[in-house]
């Protein structure tokens, strides 16, 4: 055997082999996955014997609170039951696990301090101490309401036919007294954050939303500007928060208020219930009663925003004062629409013949889709019905209307509709152009810096002193798509609008039976909605 003193000048000192010792591997779990809900309103259902079924959800966001990607690390098969009273939202936490990671990449996450961070010192993880303010903390909360609150609904009875629209639409209020033990019945009461009792309850609410609203954001408590609308389950006169509507009220030039729902969430012990449609006819009968000027809402959801587009409808349709002159202008939409169809047909015949220019495109005003001007107030003016959200509506009575089986008309609709979209993606390019020089600054106030801002223009002429990343952000608000992502983008836009102009007709044929408000197409639409319960898509 050669030693190292004895290896030739060209062969190299061989090396020692080093061994590294292997990297544990990171454990990790979805926050979202390991996570349940208990709302709880008694001590017996935090009992060993007690159905937890009746009483747990899953949760569907946790980012906010564990991070971007949602993990929980360094725990083997983690569970974590957040048991929350069902009414003042104290919350008890019990974490269990079979093993910690002895090592990894990411050290553990510290999960009470998470919490902490979210719940504050309403978390506790003594059961004893939990179950034991039970009721006292309900006694609390029956205070609140009895004193801080304001009455904005009558009571209905949960399950009944008011929860399908018939108490909104003017039909039976279906009240009931409260001393019927045996029946549960919801009501709408509104908070005003302005009072400390109310914030501090308020803020042991907030978390909900982070667990149900995908991009929720606490909202601030100490802007007076914030009321807060609450559907209750009430039965023996204990009462349960079944959601919530966050509502802020800015202002409108020159001396009206604008009711804009920022956040609205029912449970999902209670959804189905009919409990959401009851709290946004609270805020439109709010805004009624105070002269506002329109209801708004902040990026709904499309499931709120079907149950927004089904319930305004109906109130279209239904109310007495309104409802003639809505379907009258209906069908002179839709005589417009026949006129479109037989000049095209018209035009069609005469360039066979050579003499043909072809139909024009119509203006934006003589576009069927675009609802008369003097109705666009009335309705504003009677049912707070945004002018965005009433063309929505306006498009969906002209769907409704429409003959389905009439190929051609239904062809007219849908050019129509491009062209709405069309415009509405793309023509406001130029109106973003002549913005591309403004530039926004947040300025503090005495609720939110964040909440206040002041927009200042740059000239064209100092874009060069600007630094380079501020010139590129100017330069790419102005920057054209190509045209193919163009056509894609509209073809993408007006398939998923038809799609939502199916389904709310569809789920409005069920409410135009109940309540006795007649449609040309009723008997379509109720066929395709139990068409598309057989085939397992029906709409809600």
């Amino acid at each position: 055997m050669k030693g190292t003193a004895d290896a030739r000048p060209d062969e190299p000192a061989k090396r020692r082999k080093v061994g590294f010792a292997a990297v544990a591997e990171t454990v990790s779990c979805k926050a979202s996955e390991c996570i349940k809900l208990m709302f709880v309103s008694s001590p017996d259902e935090m009992q060993a014997t007690f159905d937890k079924e009746e009483i747990m959800c899953d949760v569907q966001f946790a980012e906010r609170m564990f991070g971007d990607d949602g993990l929980i690390y360094g725990y083997h098969d983690l569970e974590i039951d957040l048991w929350l009273q069902s009414n003042t939202f104290h919350a008890f936490v019990d974490i269990r696990f079979s093993g910690k990671a002895a090592s990894g990449k990411t050290p553990p996450t510290d999960i009470m301090a998470k919490l902490k961070e979210t719940f504050g010192d309403s978390l506790t993880d003594d059961r004893e101490a939990f179950v034991n303010s039970i009721s006292e903390n309900s006694v609390h909360f029956e205070k609140l309401i009895t004193e801080k609150s304001g009455t904005v609904s009558a009571s209905w009875v949960v399950g009944g036919d008011s929860n399908n629209l018939e108490a909104r639409t003017g039909g039976s209020e279906n009240k009931v007294g409260l001393e019927q033990g045996h029946v549960k019945s919801g009501q709408i009461v509104r908070l005003e954050l302005t009072d400390p009792d109310v914030s501090a309850w308020h803020a042991r609410l907030n978390p909900l939303s982070l667990f149900y609203i995908e991009g929720a954001r606490p909202i601030v408590d100490n802007d007076p500007l914030w009321e807060v609308y609450l559907s209750l389950e009430i039965q023996e006169n204990r009462k349960r928060v079944t959601g919530f509507c966050n509502v802020y009220r800015f202002y409108h030039y020159p001396d009206s208020t604008r009711l804009r729902v920022s956040q609205i969430l029912v449970l999902p012990l209670y959804q189905g219930m009919g409990y959401g449609l009851h709290l946004l006819e609270a805020v439109n009968e709010t805004a009624i009663a105070r002269g506002c000027y329109d209801v708004t809402m902040e990026e709904p959801s499309m499931s709120l925003q079907k149950m927004r587009d089904v319930m305004d409808v109906l109130r279209l349709l239904s109310v007495p004062t309104l409802s003639e002159r809505v379907k009258a202008a209906i069908n002179e939409g839709i005589q417009r629409l026949h006129s479109r169809k037989a000049l095209i047909e018209t035009s069609s015949g005469s360039s066979t013949n050579g003499s043909g220019t072809g139909p024009q495109n119509p203006g934006k005003e003589n576009n069927a889709l675009n609802p008369p001007r003097h109705l666009r107030e009335e309705v504003r003016s009677a049912l707070k019905i945004s002018e965005r959200q009433f063309k929505r509506c306006w498009e969906q009575l002209l769907f409704l209307y429409l003959d389905p089986e009439d190929k051609g008309l239904q062809d007219m609709f849908q050019e129509a509709l491009i062209q709405r979209l069309n415009a509405e993606l793309f023509e406001k390019e130029k109106e973003m152009e002549k913005h591309a020089n403004k530039q926004i600054f947040d300025m503090e106030n005495a609720h939110n810096d964040s909440v206040t801002f002041i927009m200042h223009r740059v000239r064209r002429k100092a874009h060069k002193e600007l630094d380079n990343l501020s010139r590129l952000v100017l330069e790419s608000r102005s920057a054209q798509p190509p045209a193919e992502d163009k056509v894609t983008a509209l073809k993408e836009s007006v398939s998923e609008r038809e799609e939502d102009l199916v389904g709310v007709a569809c789920g409005m044929a069920r409410h135009c039976q109940r309540l006795g408000v007649t449609i040309p197409t009723l008997e379509y639409w109720l066929k395709r909605e139990v068409d598309q319960a057989t085939d397992g898509t029906s709409s809600s």
